[in-house]
């Protein structure tokens, strides 16, 4: 009896699951494909002036509908490799999903014509909890805590004048 009810708990734990994850992907489509956003960038100059220096540079971009952060786009270029990050947001403020993708721009000495994907990685959160992570590739999502890096985003955002 106590196997029957455990996997009845696992089946229905794992379908409120996967019913958040749709939920999260139509939201997440859905802000994709809006138009017109106001977009406000941050150039590198801003992160100079914060003592935040990459080799490369680092680029914020927020986009606004109805004066509604909706999504944050976040390049960070260092020598070896670059990251590009995106967050996305419920109507309410709060943080759904994250997309994060590293590519190499250097073989050994030599630069790269074309940047390499080495590592990929998804985050999906409801009410401010992580609810599933995908990752192909090291270290992009072990290292980051996107919770708090995306408040300090938007702390960037509106400091930026």
């Amino acid at each position: 009896m106590k196997k029957i009810l455990l996997a009845l708990f696992i089946s229905c734990s794992c379908w409120m699951l996967a019913q958040d994850v749709k939920n999260i992907t139509r939201q997440v489509t859905a802000i994709n494909q809006t138009a017109n956003y106001k977009i406000k960038t941050v150039p590198n100059s801003y992160f100079v002036s914060q003592n935040k220096v990459t080799d490369n540079g680092i680029e914020l971009k927020g986009y606004y509908k109805n004066n509604k952060l909706r999504k944050i786009e976040q390049f960070i270029g260092l020598s070896a490799w670059n990251t590009i990050t995106q967050y996305f947001f419920s109507d309410e403020g709060r943080l759904i999903f994250v997309y994060a993708k590293r590519y190499q721009t250097v073989d050994g000495s030599t630069s790269l014509k074309t940047p390499k994907l080495t590592a990929e990685g998804r985050c999906y959160y409801d009410k401010g909890k992580l609810v599933q992570k995908l990752k192909q590739g090291q270290g992009i999502i072990e290292e980051a805590n996107y919770l708090e890096e995306a408040e300090t985003l938007k702390k960037d955002l509106q400091n930026y004048k």
